[in-house]
């Protein structure tokens, strides 16, 4: 049984500002925008380890095209499931960020279990708006003030 997610947001910096990208998920696993996730497999040696291979699946950027790792962006509990809203074994999400370069090809192609349909660069602004989950929207607001920080 699994008990850690992963979140994985990919930015870039484009002129003077950050774009982040979003996912759709197909209509089958809800047709909502989202960031890269996962869970933790057994093969995956850390957290970061289960987020690379995450991102390769979903996007196919791959280890050594990532620029910056940022670990503790953000961290919650789900206990309800994210369509039904059925209580289930309470769930670890974990969220990282990653900035790639502005010109990195991104492949939905790669999972073997189709998940997305469609992906976009987004605005922050963008970002909070077609964001789902107010979990997903507390990460992207704690990672884009760490980023205005910088």
């Amino acid at each position: 049984m699994r008990t850690v997610q992963l979140e994985c947001i990919i930015f870039r910096k484009k002129d003077d500002f950050f774009e982040f990208l979003l996912l759709k998920r197909i209509p089958e696993k809800g047709g909502f925008w989202q960031p890269i996730s996962g869970g933790l497999e057994t093969e995956d040696k850390s957290k970061l380890d289960g987020c690379y291979r995450e991102i390769y699946e979903e996007t196919g950027i791959q280890k050594d095209q990532i620029i910056k790792v940022i670990s503790d962006v953000h961290h919650f509990v789900m206990d309800k499931h994210y369509l039904t809203k059925k209580p289930i074994n309470p769930l670890e999400e974990f969220v990282f960020a990653f900035e790639i370069p502005e010109k990195i090809i991104i492949c939905l192609d790669n999972n073997i279990y189709p998940e997305h349909n469609e992906y976009k660069w987004v605005s922050f602004e963008e970002a909070i708006n077609l964001l789902k989950w107010d979990n997903n929207k507390d990460a992207f607001e704690k990672l884009y003030s760490m980023l205005k920080k910088s």
